[in-house]
């Protein structure tokens, strides 16, 4: 089993006190539960763990009164940790997004009595690719539903489910994860595995997955089986070692055009990934003025970026976004080597000036 279904969550604890979360275990304590809901957000971010949570509160019979949290252990958490509940029914709308779908997946099953709770649920998998027709069927059957029917719409792109079917339900936007709560993710998954790795290898995966738990996972899982070390994650995505995004900032202002030039052209010769390099030579140079922002103490700094207290602040962040903006050409040009070559060469010249 796949890492990201493995620990896929289990308790409404697991997804550090969003504030989402909060108001759904409120409702589940008050029994004020609602028959419709929209969950929005980026990819990764949990939309259909919650919806999957919620079916396992609702439909658990172990579940005391004034709480929130589900029995694990209880059959019906079982059977939906293993797909087998007959009250939970999930379509995903990528596949089944036609008026003949809605009505085989949804219309004809909703005159069907629970099986074994007091709910049947409908989780509705990236909602947003049912057509407009199959949409506008939903409408009367989410508007007016049994008493013992409850709708979770999950979506990617809220802007293309219609208004009509926002209006019916309580919508929910959940964010991007946090680094800090992505890195306690993988922190306990790594022990849980007894896996060897890199506090660094953890911290690359963090920033390359962008909020995303599941990219997180996935990658954590790809690189596992050879050792999760930083060397392993950038051979996985294709990163330059560190090592040379700091060597191109000391060509920088150390005015070394021939040196800026070779470690670009070995760069493109072993198909190195040149917008990775470029954001995080800038993350580099932004990490550097967070020391003297937030008065870093000397044991936390990250001793290959000391020589950058010898460049003035202002200098250290009209580099990083001179980089952003050779970023930003990169993507409207075919020659990434060429653009990013006279670009870092550039670059060169402008310290030059202001340096004199």
């Amino acid at each position: 089993m796949s890492f990201y279904n493995k620990y896929r969550p289990k308790q409404f604890s697991d997804f550090s006190g969003d504030f989402t979360v909060e108001v759904l275990k409120s409702q589940l304590i008050r029994d004020r539960v609602q028959h419709a809901y929209l969950f929005s957000g980026p990819p990764g971010t949990g939309k259909t763990s919650l919806a999957r949570l919620m079916a396992m509160a609702l439909l658990c019979e172990n579940r005391k009164d004034g709480e929130a949290e589900p029995d694990v252990n209880s059959k019906s958490s079982l059977m939906i940790e293993n797909d087998k509940h007959r009250d939970l029914i999930e379509v995903n709308c990528a596949v089944n997004n036609g008026v003949d779908n809605v009505r085989e997946n949804i219309a004809e099953k909703l005159r069907l009595m629970p099986a074994f709770g007091k709910y049947r649920i409908f989780i509705l998998d990236e909602c947003h690719m049912l057509t407009t027709q199959a949409q506008n069927s939903l409408l009367k059957i989410v508007e007016e539903p049994p008493a013992h029917i409850i709708f979770f719409f999950c979506t990617t792109d809220p802007n293309k489910v219609l208004p009509a079917i926002k209006t019916r339900c309580q919508m929910f936007h959940l964010k991007r994860v946090s680094a800090n709560n992505c890195k306690q993710i993988l922190n306990k998954i790594v022990k849980e595995e007894v896996i060897a790795y890199e506090s660094n290898a953890l911290d690359l995966i963090v920033e390359e997955c962008k909020g995303s738990v599941r990219t997180a996972l996935s990658l954590l899982e790809q690189v596992s089986t050879l050792g999760v070390t930083e060397e392993n994650v950038r051979n996985v995505l294709g990163r330059s070692p560190r090592h040379l995004s700091i060597e191109l900032i000391k060509s920088i202002y150390d005015v070394n055009r021939g040196k800026a030039y070779r470690i670009l052209e070995s760069c493109h010769l072993e198909g190195r990934d040149f917008p990775a390099l470029l954001e995080e030579m800038a993350r580099n140079l932004m990490e550097s003025l967070s020391y003297k922002l937030l008065k870093t103490s000397e044991e936390e700094r990250d001793i290959e970026l000391e020589f950058l207290r010898q460049i003035k602040p202002t200098l250290v962040l009209e580099t990083a976004e001179h980089l952003l903006e050779i970023l930003s050409k990169i993507r409207q040009n075919v020659s990434e080597d060429l653009v990013v070559q006279t670009g870092i060469l550039r670059i060169i010249d402008w310290y030059a000036s202001k340096k004199d």
